[in-house]
């Protein structure tokens, strides 16, 4: 009798565990959803229930010179930032990492803070800056606002990869006679490639995305951000409900094949330690 209750009770602990876990990825992926369904609504003005089916607003779409033109300001932005990030973030996670630091845990602490910091707060302060140099404002001014945010979370992924990294390797190499630029060439890049695809990757995602501090320091320059929050204060076009699916569908095939890119090259490097 215990038996039979207590598997029921499991029963009903996964029956409710899952319930709980099918309304959270509702809540999260519905809007995405809506977004996307109403890109093919074929009214002017997009609502439920949807009439009528279209795809002439992904034409329409290509057709704003305006929509287009900060989407293309956001990728090279984006792109730039993502780069500079991880260059950036790549030598510093070594120093962390590898080498004796008096008050790591301060250096960690400031290496935390655009993170940590409110991003309203981050903005004012790059707004203060950017008056002692106003010939910034705009697109190096993002470039430099968004590289300072994602370059701090970056780190500290490149760091939690490089205190797992086996220095036997670089060790060896250099055993061998290959100098450091070698061993930094054809020993720490290929095993730690998976890691900095991923944060560039994720740097150029947060960077694309970013509107609170861009809006601060953006001056003329409109990113795709601010275009659809100025929209947002009129009726709401179709054509940003389109640009936003193909972003969608674009970014969740390129995460999908990144994801089993980095896995594959995991497998690879966890063959190669085993050997």
């Amino acid at each position: 009798m215990s038996v039979h209750l207590a598997s029921a009770g499991e029963t009903g602990r996964k029956t409710l565990l899952c319930l709980y876990s099918t309304l959270i990825y509702l809540f999260l992926y519905l809007p995405i959803a809506v977004i996307v369904l109403f890109a093919f609504d074929a009214k002017p003005i997009p609502g439920m229930p949807l009439t009528e089916l279209t795809t002439s607003w992904f034409g329409e779409m290509l057709k704003d010179q305006k929509l287009v033109g900060s989407l293309i300001t956001s990728l090279r932005l984006a792109i730039i930032s993502a780069i500079l990030s991880t260059l950036l973030a790549m030598p510093a996670a070594m120093v962390l990492a590898w080498l004796p630091i008096r008050f790591k845990s301060l250096v960690m602490s400031m290496v935390l803070g655009p993170v940590v910091l409110p991003q309203l707060v981050l903005g004012l302060g790059l707004v203060i800056l950017m008056r002692a140099a106003p010939a910034t404002v705009g697109e190096p001014a993002i470039i430099l606002a968004h590289t300072t945010i994602t370059s701090s979370y970056a780190t500290l992924i490149l760091y939690s990869r490089f205190l797992g990294f086996r220095r036997s390797y670089i060790e060896a190499a250099m055993n061998l006679g290959a100098n450091e630029l070698t061993v930094f060439r054809e020993v720490v890049l290929p095993l730690m490639r998976p890691a900095l695809i991923s944060v560039f990757l994720l740097a150029f995602t947060d960077a694309f995305g970013e509107f609170v501090v861009a809006w601060f320091v953006a001056g003329f320059t409109e990113t795709l951000p601010i275009s659809i929050w100025t929209s947002l204060r009129q009726v709401i076009s179709p054509k940003v409900y389109a640009l936003s699916s193909l972003i969608i569908i674009v970014t969740l095939a390129l995460s999908l094949v990144s994801q089993l890119w980095v896995i594959r090259q995991a497998r690879l490097t966890s063959k190669v330690r085993s050997a």
